[in-house]
C-alpha cells in the first residue's frame, strides 16, 4: 500500500529552485525510504514540494490519501518535517518552542507541556531545556528541529540531512528515536542524507535522483545487486560506482 504517490512532476520555474523532470515515486506505507543523490540533484526541491513549501507546476501528489492543494490543513497534521532551512528563535528555549508548537496544533496547555518534556527526554536535551536556542551547538539544534517535527505525532516524517553537526553519541540517540517510530509505531520515514552509511544501515527502500530525474527506485539491496560493486560492498561503494559510470 502506497503512503506517498508522486506522478509526472515537472520543473519549477524559479531560478533558485532545482528543476525536476517527470518524477514518479511510490513510497510504501510504514517504510524507511532514502532519497539519495549528489548536491544539486533536486532532493531538497522534491522534499519541499511534498511538504507543501514549494508549489509544483503540474502533476499529482498524494500523501496518506491527502492532496496538498485540497487537504492542506489535514496534511499539516499528517506530516512532520525537519528540513535544512528551518530557523529557530534564538531568544527562546527548547522547552518553550516545543510547548508553543504543541499549542499551535491544538493541544491543551498541560498536554503541550507534557509533550515538550517527553521529546526533550527522548532526544537527550535535558541539559539544554531552558537554554536560549541561540547558544546551542549545531548538533543540538538539529535534534531540536527533529523534536519540533514530532510534536503532533505525524504519520509521515521527512528528514532532510538530519544529523549534520551531530556528534556520534547524539547521532546514536537520534537514530534510536527514529527507528523506534518507524518499527514500533509504523511512521513512514523519508530521509535525504549524504551520510550513506546511515541510509545503508536504516533504509530498506531508496530512490536515486540525478539532474532532477529518478535514475533508480527499489530496495537498497536491489540497488547493490544492480550496480554490483563487489562482494559485501557498501551502499556508498555502489553509489560511487554508479555516479562515476554516468
Amino acid at each position: 500500500m502506497s503512503e506517498i504517490e508522486i506522478k509526472v512532476l515537472t520543473k519549477c520555474y524559479k531560478e533558485d529552485i532545482k528543476a525536476l523532470n517527470k518524477i514518479n515515486l511510490n513510497i510504501r506505507k510504514g517504510s524507511f525510504f532514502a532519497l539519495l543523490g549528489p548536491n544539486g540533484a533536486g532532493k531538497s526541491t522534491l522534499v519541499g514540494i511534498m511538504t507543501t513549501l514549494i508549489k509544483k507546476d503540474e502533476g499529482d501528489i498524494m500523501i496518506g490519501g491527502l492532496s496538498p492543494e485540497k487537504d492542506f490543513s489535514d496534511m499539516q497534521h499528517y506530516i512532520g518535517a525537519a528540513l535544512q532551512e528551518n530557523e529557530l528563535d534564538p531568544a527562546e528555549t527548547p522547552f518553550n518552542l516545543l510547548h508553543f508548537q504543541g499549542r499551535l496544533f491544538g493541544m491543551s496547555n498541560i498536554k503541550a507541556r507534557q509533550r515538550a518534556d517527553e521529546l526533550i527526554s527522548l532526544f537527550g536535551l535535558e541539559n539544554e531545556k531552558n537554554k536560549k536556542t541561540g547558544s546551542l551547538s549545531g548538533g543540538n539544534k538539529r535534534r531540536l528541529h527533529c523534536a519540533l517535527a514530532l510534536v503532533h505525532r505525524p504519520r509521515v516524517l521527512f528528514l532532510d540531512e538530519p544529523t549534520v553537526g551531530m556528534d556520534p553519541m547524539a547521532r546514536e540517540t537520534f537514530w534510536r528515536v527514529i527507528t523506534s517510530l518507524n518499527q514500533n509505531e509504523g511512521v513512514t520515514v523519508m530521509l535525504t542524507t549524504q551520510y550513506l552509511e546511515e541510509a545503508d544501515k536504516y533504509a530498506i527502500d531508496m530512490a536515486l535522483i540525478i539532474g532532477g530525474s529518478i535514475h533508480f527506485q527499489g530496495t537498497v539491496y536491489a540497488f547493490k545487486q544492480q550496480v554490483n560493486a563487489g562482494d559485501n560492498a557498501s551502499l556508498e561503494d555502489n553509489y560511487l560506482k554508479y555516479i562515476k559510470s554516468l
